[in-house]
């Protein structure tokens, strides 16, 4: 869970969709490798009248399955595979420290008495980890990012290629995937990313885990965000990026800028992607999300 699926060379060479699932819509991004970088072939996206998810758990599978569908029956989507987020809200994570020397299966005994020590049993729970590197001034130990996604939430996505027909090219956390993406191979303890958007708010700073935010983070206006941000921003990281659907971001790194001095600005795509001048100076901000996770099917 923690780690992409690892897609054949055949599965690679196909074009992926990502699929970016929200409370009431679904945003698709379909990428081509194009030598390093990948071409952007459609944008689009579908509203539903009632709701698809709540907290990040589907509710309405029939209708999600019916707006896939619909966004992905163009010609230019034939043979593509999906690529699907597990949403930040409904994910676990702790930063562990593990001996350097010990192997997967004790690893993932120690994450998993970690976290049920923490109240998520692996019954109810698909339990992963990370390795972020060795542990400072200390050898001997490795530092782990432990992940747990509740079992539900990943079947209910898998059961969403299932309904497709499409193979799953990766099921990715939302926040460490747009991280990564975003990020574009600068280190993650100096750039930050604060995600502002009706499906979740969240501040990933460093490795992880991420930082969840209120439903209305933004609805009250930049300062207040400010204040609630600004105590989970250290140590400082050198940038900000900011991403999602979350009206005027430009106004909110202005207050960034001004009140913490901080270089705040909304994320812009990064350099692997090939853009059209004309496809790069129409790319809304909110479907960054879905163009991550197409990228990261892709890799």
């Amino acid at each position: 869970m923690a780690s992409p699926l690892l897609p054949s060379r055949r599965l690679a060479a196909r074009p992926c969709a990502g699929l970016d699932i929200g409370p009431d819509r679904i945003r698709l991004a379909l990428l081509r490798r194009s030598g390093q970088r990948a071409q952007v072939l459609r944008l689009d996206q579908r509203r539903a009248a009632s709701p698809l998810c709540r907290d990040g758990q589907v509710v309405d599978v029939d209708a999600l399955v019916l707006l896939c569908r619909s966004l992905l029956e163009q010609p230019v989507c034939a043979g593509a595979t999906l690529a699907l987020a597990l949403p930040a809200i409904s994910l676990s994570g702790r930063r562990l420290v593990l001996p350097a020397g010990s192997g997967e299966v004790r690893r993932l005994a120690q994450v998993r008495a970690e976290m049920a020590a923490h109240g998520i049993p692996e019954e109810t729970h698909v339990l992963d980890y990370r390795i972020l590197g060795p542990q400072p001034a200390s050898p001997a130990d490795v530092q782990v990012l432990a992940l747990a996604a509740p079992t539900l939430a990943i079947e209910d996505r898998l059961a969403l290629a299932q309904a497709l027909d499409r193979p799953l090219a990766t099921l990715a956390p939302e926040d460490l995937c747009l991280g990564s993406w975003l990020r574009d191979g600068r280190r993650a303890e100096q750039t930050a990313i604060l995600r502002l958007d009706r499906a979740g708010n969240w501040l990933l700073h460093g490795a992880g885990p991420s930082h969840c935010l209120p439903p209305q983070a933004s609805a009250r206006g930049p300062l207040p965000l400010l204040a609630s941000v600004a105590p989970l921003l250290s140590p400082l990281p050198r940038r900000l990026l900011l991403s999602g659907d979350a009206p005027d971001l430009a106004a909110i790194g202005r207050a960034f800028i001004k009140y913490a001095g901080l270089d705040a600005q909304p994320a812009a795509p990064p350099s692997p992607l090939l853009l059209s001048p004309l496809i790069a100076a129409q790319i809304p901000d909110e479907y960054q999300l879905a163009l991550a996770l197409a990228w990261e099917g892709l890799a």
